[in-house]
């Protein structure tokens, strides 16, 4: 008798962990394509600082793309801290184009650093969304 009830739990436990599963955030490779070609341009940028007319407009290329990013994952359901995530990348990246909105002259450390912050970030982020279950 114990074991015709211990068959019920059973299939009652393994069932909450499939639904449990299913209504996580899956791999999304669209979401992944994004975050790679952002975190590979923020690499490349960052070795253009030397050059202000590039590095102005590297920043605004980078501030365009986490743009996309964000607004691609505003509407994924259960994509709550990803948004978030993508959210503060972008506003590194707004944070540089206002830097070099402002009229003076931005420094190539500057630049490196913060194309630097957007790599590693993004680097972060990719991880975190490589790692999600298929």
């Amino acid at each position: 008798m114990r074991k015709l009830l211990l068959i019920p739990a059973v299939l009652m436990l393994s069932s909450c962990t499939v639904i449990d599963a299913y209504l996580m955030t899956h791999y999304d490779p669209n979401e992944y394509n994004n975050i790679t070609v952002i975190r590979a341009d923020a690499g490349q940028f960052k070795t253009k600082c030397d050059d202000a007319v590039a590095s102005r407009a590297n920043a605004e290329r980078i501030a365009y793309e986490t743009n996309a990013f964000k607004l691609y994952s505003e509407n994924i359901p259960k994509n709550d801290d990803n948004y978030k995530a993508a959210t503060s990348l972008n506003e590194i990246a707004q944070g540089l184009v206002e830097r070099y909105n402002k009229g003076d002259p931005v420094s190539p450390v500057f630049c490196k650093l913060k194309f630097g912050a957007i790599e590693n970030s993004a680097g972060l982020m990719q991880h975190v969304i490589g790692n999600r279950p298929r």
